[in-house]
Formats: structure tokens, C-alpha cells, sequence
């Protein structure tokens, strides 16, 4: 077999689990595909180490009341700190 066969396969695997991983995380996968391809297996390793990306209340549909003044929520939620709001 040849060795830029071989490296080809191997680059289409890495970026496409990269891309797999990348949508899990709601980071654009055909950015991570190209960086799997290039980089494949230290992508991999890079992406699934990231953390996911948190969508924003206005992409959901959701209304954020912010303060007027400075431009922070009036109630903010915090999950892992509960009694800040």
C-alpha cells in the first residue's frame, strides 16, 4: 500500500471523529475536520478536552432581562452556585 494512502485514510478518520466530537460540543465541525485532517491524532486528543460550548439565551428563544445600567442580568442563574440567584 502506499504510504499517502495510508496517511489520507488516517487523516479522514481523525477528522471525521473530530468533527463527531466537535458537534457534541457545539463547536463547528468542519473546522475540527480540517484540524483532525491536518493534525489527526493530537486534534483529537485536543477537542475532547475542550469543554462544550454553551448556547445563549437569545438563541433559544428565551427573553434576558438585563440591567439597563450596566448591562447584567437582574436574575442571573448560576447551576453550580444556586444560591447566587
Amino acid at each position: 500500500m502506499d504510504l499517502s494512502l495510508i496517511m489520507f485514510a488516517s487523516g479522514v478518520i481523525f477528522g471525521g471523529a473530530s468533527a463527531i466530537l466537535a458537534t457534541n460540543k457545539n463547536r463547528d465541525p468542519l473546522v475540527w475536520f480540517a484540524i483532525g485532517f491536518v493534525f489527526s491524532f493530537i486534534a483529537l486528543i485536543v477537542i475532547a478536552a475542550l469543554s462544550p460550548i454553551v448556547k445563549s439565551q437569545s438563541t433559544t428563544g428565551k427573553s434576558s432581562h438585563k440591567n439597563k445600567s450596566n448591562g447584567f442580568p437582574d436574575n442571573p442563574v448560576d447551576p453550580e452556585r444556586p444560591w447566587l440567584g
